[in-house]
């Protein structure tokens, strides 16, 4: 099978590269056999671009005006800036996770106030790539206007727009500091790729699966120091690069795929009758199961100190509640191919029926159970009236893709006059996530047959990192994660169509 094309893009505008197909990051990277060597180039890269700024001006005192036209009259000059450091680290981690990899700085392409160069070069690229990845700086808790260039070509392009469709993104992003507004960043940027139609990871579970790679650097060449965020930006990296291959396997379902449609909250049976359309719409393509939480009593999550509290395979309920409705429904949630949760929202409270957040807060213990819903495609309904609530959409992106899922763009509709005129974009729109839901599911099981698993890393919780180094925890966190293989590898044989079919 050919490996997973990904293309690596620096959003700074600051990089040493003098013109379009002249990076030589993926070379360099390329030669670095180990972590220690990846560490000791970032840190020697970052000085030199410290040392860069030194020669333009800084040690005088030069304005930046003048640091910046000295800058600009450098020819390949050595050094690399922050947010380029992070993405070498993503490279590394991918052509080691067994991607092939090109890079792109926007900053070639989009130089200053210059206008485009090299635009098709950069179509190329993008054509050519199965997935994208992204670093960039914080501005103002949002992206570079260097994305927002690249956003606009892909756009304008019919051809172009149409090849993103599918393909995969992941993001990384540099602040000044710690809480500079990275995540904030990522997720516009998510919530932009998303909308044209792309796929959307965060990083891997060794890295807490959240939503990409989150490194700070207060000063120029600074990266080296964040260590923590560089292993973000790793985790980005190897995430990218295995779901990509699972997007690529030559392995087919036998059958339609399995979507688990989650009602979580309904207004007059607006949601209801919804997923009746959907079953009629869509049963030739998906194969339905409804679980309705809007008639049903939640308690709210207890935050325990460690969860789950009980630890055991997948089928056992494992939450310390069990006087609701989540221990019945447990087994329901479990071995689908897709998530489509739907919530309705009215602008009067009294009208709606079920609780959205209560449930979402009720799932920690299905993501703290070593990712109970990894690498499963999530395709969000929202049908919203005009003067409601109209954040769900973007909650319900950033909650779920934190369970090592793959996410597919938030589907909206509009309640008007308690008629959906948008229904059949919703349809279509689920009927385009259900192709992509097949090619993962098949992946993911192919991927089972070979061993293998996601466990939960309890970064920050540390009572949980405590229970989880003792030895007699980690065994039996070891023999469920092993148990679940086995029942994946048992489907596969059920599910999958001989590889032969596919030759």
């Amino acid at each position: 099978m050919p490996k997973p094309r990904l293309l690596c893009i620096s959003a700074s505008p600051r990089n040493p590269w003098p013109g379009p197909g002249q990076s030589g990051l993926v070379e360099a990277v390329r030669e670095l056999t180990t972590k220690d060597a990846l560490m000791e180039y970032i840190s020697r890269q970052g000085d030199l671009c410290l040392e860069k700024f030194l020669e333009a001006g800084r040690k005088e005192g030069k304005s930046f005006n003048e640091i910046y036209a000295n800058l600009r009259r450098m020819t390949r000059s050595s050094g690399l800036s922050n947010s380029e450091l992070a993405l070498a680290a993503a490279l590394w981690s991918a052509v080691r996770s067994g991607a092939e990899v090109r890079h792109v700085p926007l900053s070639v392409h989009f130089p200053g106030e210059e206008g485009r160069v090299g635009m098709a070069e950069l179509r190329e690229n993008l054509l050519w790539a199965d997935g994208v990845l992204i670093s960039g700086p914080v501005y103002f808790g949002d992206r570079s206007s260097l994305v927002k260039s690249l956003q606009d070509f892909i756009l304008e392009d019919a051809r172009l727009r149409a090849a993103m469709r599918g393909k995969l993104y992941g993001g990384i992003s540099v602040g000044a500091k710690r809480n500079g507004g990275q995540e904030t960043t990522l997720i516009y940027q998510l919530v932009d790729m998303l909308e044209m139609g792309m796929l959307g990871v965060g990083n891997d579970s060794d890295t807490t699966a959240q939503y990409g790679g989150t490194c700070h650097a207060g000063d120029v060449g600074t990266i080296s120091r964040d260590a923590s965020g560089l292993e973000t930006s790793m985790g980005v990296g190897r995430r990218m690069a295995k779901v990509l291959q699972l997007l690529a396997s030559p392995r087919r379902l036998k059958a339609k795929p399995s979507a688990l449609v989650l009602l979580l909250q309904d207004a007059e049976g607006v949601g209801a009758g919804f997923v009746e359309s959907m079953r009629g719409r869509l049963s030739g393509q998906l194969d339905l199961e409804v679980v309705d939480f809007t008639d049903a009593r939640l308690r709210r999550c207890m935050a325990c100190d460690i969860c789950p509290a009980d630890v055991d395979v997948d089928e056992s309920y494992r939450c310390l509640v069990k006087n609701d409705a989540m221990k019945g429904m447990h087994s329901r949630l479990l071995d689908h191919d897709m998530l489509v949760p739907v919530v309705v929202s009215v602008r009067d409270p009294g009208r709606i029926s079920g609780d959205y957040q209560k449930f979402m807060e009720r799932t920690r213990y299905l993501r703290r159970g070593d990712y109970v819903w990894s690498d499963t495609l999530v395709a969000p309904v929202v049908i919203q009236e005009p003067g409601a609530v109209s954040t769900y959409p973007l909650r319900m992106l950033t909650s779920l893709i934190r369970h090592h899922t793959v996410m597919s763009r938030p589907l909206v509709g509009h309640l008007i006059q308690g008629g959906l005129p948008d229904q059949e974009e919703l349809l279509v729109g689920l009927g385009e996530a259900s192709a992509q839901a097949a090619r993962l599911a098949a992946g993911r099981l192919a991927q089972a047959l070979k061993g293998g698993g996601v466990g939960y890393n309890p970064v920050g919780y540390v009572l949980s990192a405590d229970k989880n180094r003792d030895d007699a925890m980690f065994q039996k966190r070891a023999r469920i994660v092993a148990a679940r293989g086995e029942r994946l590898s048992r489907l596969a044989g059920d599910r999958l169509r001989p590889s032969s079919e596919e030759e």
